[in-house]
Protein backbone atom coordinates (compact mmCIF):
# COMPACT_ATOMS: atom_id res chain seq x y z
CA UNK A 1 0.00 0.00 0.00
CA UNK A 2 1.39 3.41 -0.96
CA UNK A 3 1.78 6.16 1.60
CA UNK A 4 0.69 8.87 -0.82
CA UNK A 5 -1.40 8.95 -3.97
CA UNK A 6 -1.11 11.35 -6.90
CA UNK A 7 -3.77 11.79 -9.58
CA UNK A 8 -2.80 13.64 -12.76
CA UNK A 9 -5.34 12.40 -15.28
CA UNK A 10 -6.28 15.62 -17.03
CA UNK A 11 -8.66 18.46 -16.24
CA UNK A 12 -11.78 16.32 -16.80
CA UNK A 13 -10.84 12.80 -15.74
CA UNK A 14 -9.15 13.95 -12.51
CA UNK A 15 -12.31 15.54 -11.03
CA UNK A 16 -14.30 12.63 -12.46
CA UNK A 17 -12.18 10.16 -10.46
CA UNK A 18 -12.61 12.23 -7.31
CA UNK A 19 -16.38 12.43 -7.81
CA UNK A 20 -16.57 8.68 -8.35
CA UNK A 21 -14.56 8.21 -5.15
CA UNK A 22 -17.09 10.32 -3.19
CA UNK A 23 -14.56 13.12 -2.71
CA UNK A 24 -16.77 16.06 -3.63
CA UNK A 25 -15.76 19.50 -2.35
CA UNK A 26 -17.98 22.36 -3.53
CA UNK A 27 -15.33 23.58 -5.96
CA UNK A 28 -14.90 20.22 -7.72
CA UNK A 29 -15.34 20.71 -11.47
CA UNK A 30 -16.07 24.41 -10.99
CA UNK A 31 -14.17 27.47 -12.27
CA UNK A 32 -13.62 25.69 -15.59
CA UNK A 33 -11.60 27.90 -17.92
CA UNK A 34 -11.04 27.34 -21.61
CA UNK A 35 -9.70 29.62 -24.31
CA UNK A 36 -11.89 31.19 -27.00
CA UNK A 37 -10.00 30.48 -30.20
CA UNK A 38 -10.01 31.99 -33.68
CA UNK A 39 -8.42 30.51 -36.77
CA UNK A 40 -7.79 31.21 -40.42
CA UNK A 41 -5.28 30.43 -43.16
CA UNK A 42 -3.96 32.86 -45.73
CA UNK A 43 -2.12 32.63 -49.03
CA UNK A 44 0.83 35.01 -48.97
CA UNK A 45 0.52 38.06 -51.20
CA UNK A 46 2.31 37.80 -54.51
CA UNK A 47 4.25 40.98 -53.78
CA UNK A 48 6.00 39.27 -50.86
CA UNK A 49 7.12 36.46 -53.15
CA UNK A 50 8.39 38.94 -55.76
CA UNK A 51 10.23 40.99 -53.15
CA UNK A 52 11.82 37.83 -51.80
CA UNK A 53 12.86 36.78 -55.30
CA UNK A 54 14.40 40.22 -55.86
CA UNK A 55 16.14 40.16 -52.45
CA UNK A 56 14.44 43.36 -51.27
CA UNK A 57 14.32 42.34 -47.63
CA UNK A 58 17.08 43.79 -45.49
CA UNK A 59 16.34 41.11 -42.88
CA UNK A 60 17.75 38.40 -45.13
CA UNK A 61 20.97 36.97 -43.75
CA UNK A 62 23.73 35.67 -45.97
CA UNK A 63 22.69 32.10 -45.12
CA UNK A 64 19.14 32.86 -46.24
CA UNK A 65 20.31 34.42 -49.48
CA UNK A 66 22.60 31.46 -50.15
CA UNK A 67 19.73 29.02 -49.53
CA UNK A 68 17.46 30.93 -51.92
CA UNK A 69 20.18 31.11 -54.57
CA UNK A 70 20.87 27.38 -54.26
CA UNK A 71 17.16 26.59 -54.58
CA UNK A 72 16.83 28.76 -57.69
CA UNK A 73 19.81 27.07 -59.29
CA UNK A 74 18.49 23.59 -58.56
CA UNK A 75 14.85 24.40 -59.45
CA UNK A 76 14.96 27.19 -62.09
CA UNK A 77 11.29 26.70 -63.05
CA UNK A 78 9.96 27.00 -59.51
CA UNK A 79 8.11 30.36 -59.25
CA UNK A 80 8.45 30.37 -55.44
CA UNK A 81 11.96 31.25 -54.19
CA UNK A 82 11.52 29.35 -50.93
CA UNK A 83 13.52 26.13 -50.47
CA UNK A 84 11.39 23.00 -50.17
CA UNK A 85 13.20 22.16 -46.93
CA UNK A 86 12.74 25.59 -45.40
CA UNK A 87 11.48 25.47 -41.83
CA UNK A 88 7.90 26.55 -41.14
CA UNK A 89 7.38 30.03 -39.67
CA UNK A 90 6.78 30.26 -35.93
CA UNK A 91 5.81 33.72 -34.67
CA UNK A 92 4.43 34.23 -31.19
CA UNK A 93 2.87 37.36 -29.65
CA UNK A 94 2.12 37.13 -25.92
CA UNK A 95 -0.86 38.41 -23.96
CA UNK A 96 -0.93 42.08 -22.97
CA UNK A 97 -3.27 44.01 -20.69
CA UNK A 98 -4.62 45.89 -23.68
CA UNK A 99 -5.06 42.76 -25.79
CA UNK A 100 -5.89 39.73 -23.58
CA UNK A 101 -5.07 37.12 -26.17
CA UNK A 102 -2.08 35.14 -27.38
CA UNK A 103 -1.28 35.12 -31.10
CA UNK A 104 0.43 32.48 -33.23
CA UNK A 105 1.38 32.95 -36.89
CA UNK A 106 2.82 29.70 -38.14
CA UNK A 107 2.31 26.45 -39.99
CA UNK A 108 1.24 23.71 -37.62
CA UNK A 109 0.19 20.10 -37.60
CA UNK A 110 -3.39 20.53 -36.42
CA UNK A 111 -5.71 18.26 -38.36
CA UNK A 112 -8.09 21.11 -39.22
CA UNK A 113 -5.19 23.12 -40.69
CA UNK A 114 -4.15 20.54 -43.25
CA UNK A 115 -3.55 21.95 -46.74
CA UNK A 116 -4.90 20.17 -49.86
CA UNK A 117 -2.26 18.27 -51.82
CA UNK A 118 -2.64 20.58 -54.82
CA UNK A 119 -1.77 23.65 -52.74
CA UNK A 120 1.87 24.58 -52.14
CA UNK A 121 2.05 25.03 -48.37
CA UNK A 122 5.19 27.15 -48.62
CA UNK A 123 2.91 30.13 -49.23
CA UNK A 124 0.25 29.15 -46.68
CA UNK A 125 0.31 30.66 -43.20
CA UNK A 126 -1.91 29.73 -40.25
CA UNK A 127 -3.16 32.30 -37.77
CA UNK A 128 -4.44 31.14 -34.38
CA UNK A 129 -5.48 33.52 -31.62
CA UNK A 130 -6.19 32.21 -28.08
CA UNK A 131 -8.24 34.33 -25.68
CA UNK A 132 -7.92 34.86 -21.93
CA UNK A 133 -11.07 34.65 -19.81
CA UNK A 134 -11.78 35.08 -16.11
CA UNK A 135 -12.63 32.00 -13.99
CA UNK A 136 -16.32 31.74 -13.05
CA UNK A 137 -17.82 29.44 -10.42
CA UNK A 138 -20.74 28.81 -12.79
CA UNK A 139 -18.55 27.35 -15.55
CA UNK A 140 -18.08 23.71 -14.74
CA UNK A 141 -17.95 20.06 -15.62
CA UNK A 142 -20.46 18.12 -13.58
CA UNK A 143 -20.88 14.37 -13.27
CA UNK A 144 -24.08 12.40 -13.64
CA UNK A 145 -24.43 9.55 -11.13
CA UNK A 146 -27.37 8.17 -13.12
CA UNK A 147 -25.42 8.04 -16.41
CA UNK A 148 -22.12 6.36 -17.22
CA UNK A 149 -19.47 7.04 -19.85
CA UNK A 150 -17.72 4.34 -21.89
CA UNK A 151 -15.45 3.61 -18.91
CA UNK A 152 -18.33 3.08 -16.51
CA UNK A 153 -17.65 6.34 -14.68
CA UNK A 154 -20.19 9.11 -14.01
CA UNK A 155 -20.81 10.91 -17.31
CA UNK A 156 -19.27 14.41 -17.57
CA UNK A 157 -21.54 17.24 -18.69
CA UNK A 158 -20.21 20.72 -19.41
CA UNK A 159 -21.83 24.03 -18.51
CA UNK A 160 -19.87 26.93 -19.94
CA UNK A 161 -20.72 30.50 -20.89
CA UNK A 162 -18.66 33.60 -21.62
CA UNK A 163 -19.37 36.75 -19.67
CA UNK A 164 -20.32 39.82 -21.75
CA UNK A 165 -16.83 41.18 -21.10
CA UNK A 166 -15.12 37.98 -22.25
CA UNK A 167 -17.40 37.78 -25.31
CA UNK A 168 -16.45 41.33 -26.24
CA UNK A 169 -12.77 40.47 -25.90
CA UNK A 170 -13.30 37.42 -28.09
CA UNK A 171 -14.79 39.54 -30.88
CA UNK A 172 -11.99 42.07 -30.53
CA UNK A 173 -9.59 39.16 -30.81
CA UNK A 174 -11.25 38.04 -34.03
CA UNK A 175 -10.96 41.55 -35.47
CA UNK A 176 -7.30 41.69 -34.49
CA UNK A 177 -6.59 38.38 -36.22
CA UNK A 178 -8.40 39.47 -39.38
CA UNK A 179 -6.46 42.76 -39.42
CA UNK A 180 -3.20 40.83 -39.27
CA UNK A 181 -4.34 38.31 -41.87
CA UNK A 182 -5.27 40.81 -44.57
CA UNK A 183 -1.84 42.41 -44.31
CA UNK A 184 -0.25 39.06 -45.12
CA UNK A 185 -2.53 37.84 -47.89
CA UNK A 186 -5.91 36.51 -48.94
CA UNK A 187 -7.88 33.80 -47.19
CA UNK A 188 -7.40 30.22 -48.33
CA UNK A 189 -10.82 28.98 -49.54
CA UNK A 190 -12.36 26.86 -46.81
CA UNK A 191 -10.15 28.40 -44.12
CA UNK A 192 -11.77 31.80 -43.76
CA UNK A 193 -11.77 33.37 -40.25
CA UNK A 194 -13.88 31.50 -37.74
CA UNK A 195 -14.32 30.82 -34.05
CA UNK A 196 -13.31 27.27 -33.17
CA UNK A 197 -15.56 25.21 -30.92
CA UNK A 198 -14.99 25.83 -27.23
CA UNK A 199 -12.73 23.04 -26.01
CA UNK A 200 -10.77 22.71 -29.24
CA UNK A 201 -7.64 24.25 -27.74
CA UNK A 202 -7.55 21.43 -25.14
CA UNK A 203 -6.27 23.89 -22.54
CA UNK A 204 -8.91 23.41 -19.82
CA UNK A 205 -7.89 24.65 -16.38
CA UNK A 206 -9.46 25.24 -12.97
CA UNK A 207 -11.56 22.10 -12.45
CA UNK A 208 -9.51 21.02 -9.41
CA UNK A 209 -8.05 24.45 -8.76
CA UNK A 210 -5.65 25.32 -6.00
CA UNK A 211 -6.35 27.93 -3.35
CA UNK A 212 -5.17 29.38 -0.05
CA UNK A 213 -4.91 27.41 3.20
CA UNK A 214 -7.85 29.40 4.58
CA UNK A 215 -10.22 27.55 2.24
CA UNK A 216 -10.15 24.43 4.41
CA UNK A 217 -13.64 23.29 3.38
CA UNK A 218 -12.94 23.42 -0.35
CA UNK A 219 -15.63 25.95 -1.15
CA UNK A 220 -13.54 27.82 -3.72
CA UNK A 221 -10.67 25.37 -4.33
CA UNK A 222 -10.05 21.63 -4.39
CA UNK A 223 -6.38 21.54 -3.36
CA UNK A 224 -4.01 23.77 -1.45
CA UNK A 225 -1.15 25.56 -3.15
CA UNK A 226 0.94 22.38 -2.98
CA UNK A 227 -1.68 20.23 -4.67
CA UNK A 228 -2.97 18.37 -1.59
CA UNK A 229 -6.70 17.66 -1.66
CA UNK A 230 -8.70 19.38 1.09
CA UNK A 231 -9.39 17.31 4.22
CA UNK A 232 -7.00 14.55 3.13
CA UNK A 233 -3.51 13.74 4.35
CA UNK A 234 -2.06 11.81 1.42
CA UNK A 235 -3.97 12.62 -1.79
CA UNK A 236 -2.37 15.02 -4.27
CA UNK A 237 -3.43 16.29 -7.68
CA UNK A 238 -1.49 17.51 -10.70
CA UNK A 239 -2.16 18.73 -14.21
CA UNK A 240 -3.82 21.69 -15.87
CA UNK A 241 -6.93 21.45 -13.71
CA UNK A 242 -4.94 22.65 -10.68
CA UNK A 243 -4.23 26.05 -12.29
CA UNK A 244 -6.49 28.61 -10.64
CA UNK A 245 -6.40 31.33 -13.31
CA UNK A 246 -7.36 31.65 -16.94
CA UNK A 247 -4.61 31.19 -19.51
CA UNK A 248 -4.22 32.17 -23.15
CA UNK A 249 -1.34 29.85 -23.98
CA UNK A 250 -0.42 26.22 -23.58
CA UNK A 251 -0.47 25.62 -19.79
CA UNK A 252 1.81 22.58 -19.83
CA UNK A 253 4.93 24.33 -18.48
CA UNK A 254 2.91 25.85 -15.64
CA UNK A 255 1.51 22.43 -14.77
CA UNK A 256 4.99 20.89 -14.84
CA UNK A 257 6.31 23.60 -12.53
CA UNK A 258 3.44 23.02 -10.10
CA UNK A 259 4.00 19.26 -10.25
CA UNK A 260 7.68 19.68 -9.36
CA UNK A 261 6.67 21.94 -6.47
CA UNK A 262 4.14 19.37 -5.24
CA UNK A 263 6.67 16.54 -5.54
CA UNK A 264 9.16 18.44 -3.46
CA UNK A 265 6.51 19.12 -0.85
CA UNK A 266 5.57 15.44 -0.64
CA UNK A 267 9.20 14.49 -0.18
CA UNK A 268 9.66 17.19 2.43
CA UNK A 269 6.65 16.00 4.40
CA UNK A 270 7.96 12.44 4.22
CA UNK A 271 11.43 13.60 5.22
CA UNK A 272 12.92 12.28 2.00
CA UNK A 273 16.05 14.16 0.97
CA UNK A 274 16.28 15.53 -2.56
CA UNK A 275 18.03 18.40 -4.26
CA UNK A 276 16.05 21.61 -3.90
CA UNK A 277 13.39 20.22 -1.52
CA UNK A 278 14.07 22.95 0.97
CA UNK A 279 13.00 25.49 -1.66
CA UNK A 280 9.54 24.11 -2.41
CA UNK A 281 8.01 27.58 -2.22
Amino acid sequence: MADDFVIAAGAVLTPQLLWNSKIRPDALGRHLCEQPKTFCQIVLKEKFIKELRNRRYTELTSDMENAIYKHEQEHPKDPIPIPFTDKAPQVNMPVTEENPWHCQIHRDAFKYGAVPENVDDRIIVDLRWFGLIEPRFENRVKFEDSLSDIHGLPQPTFEFELTPKDALHAHRMMSDMVDAAVVLGGFLPGSEPRFMNIGSSLHITGTVRMGPESDVDGRTSVVNTYGKVRKTSNLWLGGNGVIDKGTACNPTLTSVALAIRSSRRIMKEKDISASGVENDD
